[in-house]
């Protein structure tokens, strides 16, 4: 069964999420720059944020995928909307709000469009950022994402930092690759450790969680990616990576 508008999505998201997946598509304009095919749709509906401008969205369409060596064919599109699952099942609030709907070239992921910050930064936002930035880490930790480079981590107004392209993720087997790679050996933060332990000893949670992954990854990956939970959550270090083979592709 698929899932509905705004299954798995966090509290806050709810409204979002439903105009995403149910809100008519007006207009849609390609993304020229990228490896596979991204839009930008404008919906019919307003976007909560900014009650003057209307809803939109990057989709991003299972028919433009380009095959990968080492990810199952047409499965990107699935595991942008599995990254979000996870990221409101923590409370991270990180990944725009993202949902599965049929489009114009059939069906795909279709993520909240967010605008970058238009003001300066001062010294006490960008301590703020960098908490936001672990989070983030711990995020890539369990889902395993193989590709957060640093034009994938935005910062909108708020100031807030926002992960978006989390396609290359939940792997069964370690592969992670991110611009976060120095924060490996240092410890979680006690409110991000907390998180993440307390969905670890949640047996409704994560049996709820691990309901919502089997509809959009394989057995194994959901496995994986509940031993990437526990382990963490005992052990709540950030992994030390490769220094090389550590970093995405263009990741500076």
């Amino acid at each position: 069964m698929a899932p509905g508008p705004a299954d798995g999505a966090a509290a806050r998201d709810v409204e979002v999420a439903r105009s995403l997946v149910e809100a008519p598509i007006e207009r849609i304009a390609e993304v020229v720059y990228g490896s596979n095919a991204v839009f930008l749709i404008e919906l019919g509906a307003p976007d909560p944020a900014i009650p003057t401008e209307p809803l939109r969205a990057v989709y991003k369409p299972v028919r433009g995928e380009r095959p990968l060596w080492d990810f199952p064919r047409r499965t990107l599109y699935l595991r942008e909307v599995a990254a979000y699952i996870v990221d409101a099942a923590l409370g991270l609030h990180r990944v725009p709000v993202t949902v599965l709907r049929d489009g114009p070239i059939g069906p795909g992921s279709v993520q909240r469009f967010v605008h970058v910050l238009e003001e300066p930064l001062t010294q006490e936002r960008a301590e703020k950022l960098d908490s936001q930035l672990r989070a983030v880490a711990v995020l890539d930790v369990l889902i395993n994402n193989a590709d957060r480079k640093r034009t994938h981590l935005l910062v909108v107004n708020g100031p807030s930092v926002k992960a978006i392209d989390n396609a290359l993720s939940f792997l069964p087997y370690p592969r992670q690759r991110t611009a976060l790679l120095s924060l490996g050996g240092s410890q979680l933060s006690p409110r991000l450790a907390k998180r993440v332990q307390d969905l670890a000893h949640d047996e409704v949670r994560m049996s709820a969680l691990r309901t919502r992954l089997r509809r959009l990854l394989s057995e194994a990956e959901v496995d994986a990616f509940g031993h990437r939970v526990a382990e963490l959550a005992e052990d709540p270090t950030y992994p030390v990576l490769d220094a090389w083979d550590g970093r995405p592709f263009e990741w500076w």
